[in-house]
């Protein structure tokens, strides 16, 4: 994207003092979270049959993920990033046209996030890169698992995905050289939420499969790497909303609630999600 462009593009939709780029992730993270409550609604134990449909929530909740990742892609000040994230966009919206492109979405989806991923990590630390890298790899795996049809990546692709989202916090910390600076209330609401998790699926770990893998979508992964995920999403997200860092809040919203990114309505909010956490990696 040219600088005149984004110059004419950016004050229309800038609203409230609020960047283009947040309001597009805000609206993104706010559909995933939705359809993932939808799924969970109807799929609970007495469910009555209230017109919820999931298979819409789905449909909706990709297309603004798609047309958030589009709209980012046209302010981003980086024409790299921009082309990435147009790849991600455009290839997600033509996916809901046709199954045809489902293939061909899944590729872009994966070299446009890698693209991203590759401009940001010459900014970022080395514990920042390798969450990073883990979270692309999670992507990589998870469609070739789903979209490919490589169906024995799929337990590799759980845990890949949910330690991904446990190494989040990486994004949060503004300074990883002093103990002194971390946010010992989102690390201590982050333990609190791995032993809640550890203790509930102990109790229950029949409703706790049947919770991990309609809502995220997760197979065969073990009950502490849940945890551990749930304890990095939580300890990320208290973070964010005890520094009103809203855009790092929908960026780990993305990830959390897409899980494992196995079909494109959980990939899509997956790369962008990737793409927020990098994007405000170490900012106060």
């Amino acid at each position: 994207m040219t600088a005149a462009l984004q110059q004419r593009v950016r004050p229309l939709l800038t609203v409230g003092g609020h960047s283009p780029e947040d309001l597009a992730v805000g609206a993104a993270a706010v559909a995933v979270a939705a359809r993932y409550l939808a799924v969970m609604f109807v799929n609970a134990p007495g469910y009555g049959g209230v017109p919820v449909s999931p298979g819409l929530a789905t449909v909706v909740s990709t297309a603004v993920v798609a047309s958030a990742a589009i709209v980012v892609a046209v302010t981003d000040a980086d024409p790299l990033t921009g082309i990435g994230l147009l790849f991600v966009g455009v290839f997600g919206l033509l996916s809901l046209v046709s199954s045809a492109a489902a293939l061909p979405a899944a590729v872009a989806i994966v070299l446009g996030t890698a693209t991203v991923a590759a401009v940001a990590g010459r900014d970022l630390d080395l514990v920042s890169a390798a969450a990073v890298a883990l979270l692309v790899a999670a992507l990589s795996v998870g469609l070739a698992s789903g979209v490919g049809g490589w169906t024995g990546l799929r337990l590799v692709a759980s845990t890949v995905a949910l330690l991904g989202i446990a190494s989040t916090p990486a994004f949060a910390a503004t300074d990883w050289r002093s103990l002194w600076t971390a946010d010992w209330g989102a690390v201590l609401g982050g333990v609190a939420a791995f032993a809640v998790v550890l203790a509930v699926g102990r109790a229950v770990p029949f409703v706790t499969g049947a919770v991990t893998l309609t809502g995220t979508g997760v197979i065969g992964t073990s009950l502490p790497v849940v945890a551990l995920a749930v304890a990095g999403a939580v300890t990320t997200a208290s973070a964010a909303s005890r520094t009103r860092r809203w855009a790092l809040l929908a960026g780990v919203a993305l990830v959390a609630f897409a899980g494992v990114p196995a079909t494109l309505p959980r990939a899509l909010p997956f790369a962008l999600g990737i793409a927020a956490l990098t994007a405000q990696e170490g900012q106060p």
